[in-house]
């Protein structure tokens, strides 16, 4: 895996903090037919990740995401946990801070926009890491849910407005 691309996987991990076994399946937020009409790159079929948190007050805790291939080496991924309260809340997002700082620090630019339910991001790699995904996506609470959604490719990038709509799609699925 590539280095950034593990930052990107990592950031993803960051958002997780409690156990998801009797909420709905992240596989169902979206069908391929939701990603190719939102990012216009075609969709494989879903794959469940199953990711045990590694460290920190959730520790050993199953995280419930899923992700889809898109535009060759790209891929779509969403998770979606309880919302964090006070110590777990904060700690979380210092771990999501400290990720994009870490990119900002190796001269990656950010596209940021705050909304009332949480935020969007567009993390572009520098110029000399040709090779390194560009990372679009959102973390919204909804309804005492922490949802994540991501869009990760090397080559095309998502506007902010359809980073948003991905985000805006998986949360109406929502059961």
């Amino acid at each position: 895996m590539h280095p950034y691309l593990g930052h990107a996987v990592g950031l993803l991990v960051a958002l997780t903090w409690a156990d998801l076994s009797a909420q709905q399946s992240a596989c169902t937020l979206y069908t391929p037919a939701d990603i190719e009409t939102i990012t216009g790159a075609k969709a494989t079929e879903p794959h469940p990740t199953n990711m045990i948190i590694p460290e920190g007050p959730e520790k050993g805790q199953p995280v419930n995401g899923c992700m889809w291939g898109v535009a060759g080496n790209g891929m779509v991924a969403v998770s979606m946990m309880p919302a964090p309260k006070g110590v777990s809340r904060e700690e979380g997002i210092a771990k999501l801070n400290q990720v994009y700082g870490e990119l900002k620090a190796q001269q990656w630019t950010e596209e940021r926009k705050d909304f009332p339910d949480g935020f969007c991001s567009i993390m572009t790699p520098p110029p000399s890491k040709k090779d390194t995904p560009i990372l679009a996506g959102c973390v919204v609470e909804v309804k005492g849910i922490l949802m994540s959604s991501s869009f990760m490719s090397p080559t095309e990038k998502l506007s902010m407005g359809k980073t948003r709509a991905l985000m805006d799609k998986a949360v109406s699925h929502m059961h």
